[in-house]
């Protein structure tokens, strides 16, 4: 595998490729690698109004609210600025789920799931806070965390 600089004075802003001959599992892995190492951070708003760089990966969820977006991690709730379909594109798709038109969660913050409910799934996270998968997205969050088998 070969790495190099291009530095033109056609490149405005930075750009990274990927090529290879045919799209493998190694290049999407690898795609999503360098897309997670270079979007991992986003300003947020706190509840003082202060700005505060934070983590995507330590984030809990993302969430719809009042026509704002919400970033909540262990710490606390955060507005910012991007759509939700905006960090669906940024975030890594191994460590994060749409589970409803309002609703992102993070996989690796779940600590329990409740199957009970008709027609969706309730999610504890390990913060404690409870979301729920809208009925279209519980096919897909049971096959993303291995649900499915037997």
């Amino acid at each position: 595998m070969e790495v190099k600089p291009i530095i033109e004075k056609q490149y405005e802003r930075m750009e990274i490729h990927v090529c290879n001959h045919t799209l493998t599992k190694t290049v999407e892995a690898l795609v999503e690698d360098i897309s997670g190492m270079v979007n991992a951070n986003e300003v947020g708003t706190d509840a003082r109004g202060e700005k505060v760089l934070l983590n995507l990966k330590d984030m809990v969820r993302f969430y719809a609210e009042n026509q704002k977006v919400m970033a909540q991690d262990e710490k606390g709730i955060y507005s910012i600025h991007p759509k939700l379909y905006e960090l669906e594109e940024k975030l890594d798709k191994r460590l994060f789920m749409r589970i409803s038109k309002s609703e992102i969660v993070n996989l690796q913050k779940i600590s329990r799931l409740d199957m009970n409910v008709a027609g969706t799934i309730k999610i504890i996270m390990k913060d404690g806070t409870e979301s729920y998968t809208s009925r279209r997205n519980v096919s897909r969050m049971k096959k993303q965390l291995g649900m499915n088998k037997g």
